[in-house]
């Protein structure tokens, strides 16, 4: 009978064996991870939308990655400067990047947001939580949220 032990420690070689296993398993159950990782599909298109002062200055944009083969938008970053917020930029950058998600064939999207940050915004506009991550990191919430989008 064979014998196994346990090493701990980074090593970028055993890494790679662990990374190549998992994904030779994942090829055997879902071809849409198979497909996913061949080099047509390995890119995400960007979808970015900003807002800029008279000078060219950002003062807010929202970024984030379209995965048009699983149909899903994932938003990375939201952020406006204080003073701009109430006035409708948030929804205008957000309704943006979603639109070209859509066009992209995306129907999906997903973000994160904690307690002191914006999910009332993302819940006017449609996200739902579906997942809370309480004390991650301690003393905060994280709230996992999604939306169906509207097909172009």
């Amino acid at each position: 009978m064979p014998s196994y032990h346990l090493e701990s420690g980074a090593d970028p070689a055993r890494e790679d064996v662990v990374s190549s296993g998992l994904v030779a398993y994942n090829d055997r159950h879902s071809a849409m991870l198979r497909q996913r990782l061949t080099p047509e599909h390995r890119q995400s298109t960007p979808v970015e939308s900003y807002v800029l002062s008279e000078a060219g200055e950002v003062v807010g944009g929202c970024t984030g990655r379209a995965v048009p083969l699983w149909g899903w938008l994932e938003i990375d970053l939201m952020w406006l400067r204080d003073d701009l917020r109430g006035q409708g930029w948030g929804a205008r950058l957000l309704a943006d990047v979603e639109a070209q998600a859509a066009a992209l064939g995306c129907t999906r999207a997903k973000l994160s947001t904690w307690e002191f940050q914006a999910r009332p915004f993302y819940e006017r506009h449609g996200y739902a939580v579906y997942a809370e991550e309480h004390n991650y990191p301690p003393g905060h919430t994280n709230y996992l949220m999604r939306k169906d989008l509207k097909p172009r």
